[in-house]
């Protein structure tokens, strides 16, 4: 069964609210109203999103009623930050779980380069079959990590964007380094998985927007946010520029001045 990843694209494009920083980092990204799951859920509703990423739990309490109109990533596989810098991210939830809970599609980590990838490409390939047998699709986190990686490095951002096709995954998500030219590459490596870019730590918003506007000329298939989102002071208000930015298409000289006029 093909995967349905209409699902969680419009206009061809996918735009993310990542909200599985609670399990990954830690109550210590969020605030007063960003600690509570529903505020979140609400900025990606109204704002727009093609999907919101979330672990099981938060899924099963808060994903319900009009929410729902938000398609539903949920996250398979997690680490804390407790200890030293992990290099394996376990299975948490299944995919006949996460089928049960809504979910539009599925996403899993991986960590090329580490002592433990063999562990992580074997349960990614077996995730990923399992899912498409429903016709779930897969957005696969590939981030090299290991001893003697430049996780940054244009060629290995490739390698990563590659092990995503290999392995069958529908999207790859790829950190964004910034090398526009060499970046095309890293797409071109991909084949016909989508990359999709992460939004990293929050920075100002107008170097936010560039960084989409400057990965958008690459052609990337879209974004994963989530604190430039959540850690702004008018997540709704950035979400809805995202969206006209991404999703619209409209100008980025249009997009900033409706940011300083907000």
């Amino acid at each position: 069964m093909a995967a349905q990843v209409h699902r969680i694209l419009s206009n061809g494009k996918a735009l993310m609210l990542a909200y599985d920083h609670g399990f990954e980092h830690g109550p210590k990204d969020f605030n007063v109203k960003t600690i509570d799951p529903s505020f979140v859920f609400d900025v990606a509703l109204e704002a727009g999103f093609t999907g919101i990423v979330v672990h099981a739990g938060v899924a099963e309490k808060y994903y319900n009623t009009f929410y729902r109109d938000v398609p539903l990533i949920v996250k398979l596989n997690g680490h804390t930050r407790l200890g030293v810098k992990p290099l394996i991210s376990s299975q948490v939830c299944s995919v006949e779980r996460a089928i049960k809970l809504g979910a539009d599609a599925v996403g899993y980590t991986i960590y090329p380069g580490s002592h433990e990838e063999h562990e992580m490409l074997e349960e990614a390939a077996s995730v990923i079959e399992k899912a498409h047998d429903y016709g779930l699709p897969v957005i696969l986190w590939s981030y090299p990590r290991g001893n003697g990686i430049d996780e940054l490095n244009t060629d290995v951002i490739a390698y990563a964007a590659r092990l995503g096709l290999e392995l069958g995954a529908d999207f790859v998500k790829l950190k964004y380094n910034h090398d526009r030219e060499g970046f095309k590459w890293v797409v071109k490596s991909a084949g016909r998985a989508k990359v999709l870019v992460a939004g990293g730590e929050r920075v100002v918003d107008e170097e936010f927007l560039s960084f989409v506007k400057e990965a958008l000329s690459i052609g990337v298939s879209g974004f994963v946010v989530g604190r430039n989102i959540f850690q702004n002071p008018r997540p709704f208000t950035i979400g809805k520029l995202l969206r006209a930015l991404v999703i619209e298409g409209k100008p980025f000289e249009t997009v900033l001045e409706r940011l300083h006029n907000a």
